[in-house]
């Protein structure tokens, strides 16, 4: 493998870490990880503790998935124990490039490219290509994420439904949310 053209990708929730490598125009990932958030100050240490078991190839290129919204530099993890500044983590690194987005938006954004016995019929119907995709599902918190089509390719829709609320607007609605009372 040659580590000049490695992609260090990273899925960061509340409670764990997970670390791999992809090489250059594979898809699939190599020296898969998991550690624990809480046995690192943050980010850069827990790199920096992954590459070291797995030889510590060179790396200038890295995505990270996080489990919160990501609309600055500055990170905070909804449910974790990490705050990070993106800038600052790319430099400590040694990266030419770190991309972190929001863990759901790249979920939806897999949806396309997955094979078709990787994905589940979810209700009746037959799904309508070029429609609009929603993912939801739990983690440390309750992750949304959706795809809208334009223009030929897929747009990303970020969200965070766990920091949503539900406000009825008439009894019906009311009557739905007993525990809110």
């Amino acid at each position: 493998m040659d580590v000049a053209n490695l992609a260090l990708v990273a899925d960061i929730g509340g409670t764990n870490a997970r670390f791999a490598l992809v090489p250059n125009g594979e898809t699939k990932v190599r020296h898969e990880l998991n550690l624990r958030c809480r046995d690192f100050p943050g980010p850069v240490e827990a790199v920096r503790h992954y590459l070291g078991l797995v030889g510590d190839p060179k790396v200038r290129v890295a995505a990270f998935d996080v489990a919160t919204a990501v609309t600055e530099d500055t990170i905070r993890l909804t449910n974790g124990p990490w705050s990070f500044s993106v800038s600052a983590t790319r430099d400590a690194l040694g990266l030419d490039q770190l991309h972190v987005i929001n863990d759901f938006t790249a979920l939806a954004l897999s949806l396309p490219i997955l094979d078709a016995n990787e994905k589940r019929q979810v209700g009746r119907g037959a799904p309508v290509d070029g429609s609009a995709i929603g993912v939801i599902g739990p983690g440390t918190g309750l992750g949304v994420s959706g795809l809208l089509r334009d223009a030929g390719r897929w747009v990303p829709l970020q969200g965070e439904g766990g920091h949503v609320a539900f406000s009825p607007v008439n009894e019906r609605e009311d009557q739905m949310s007993p525990s809110v009372r």
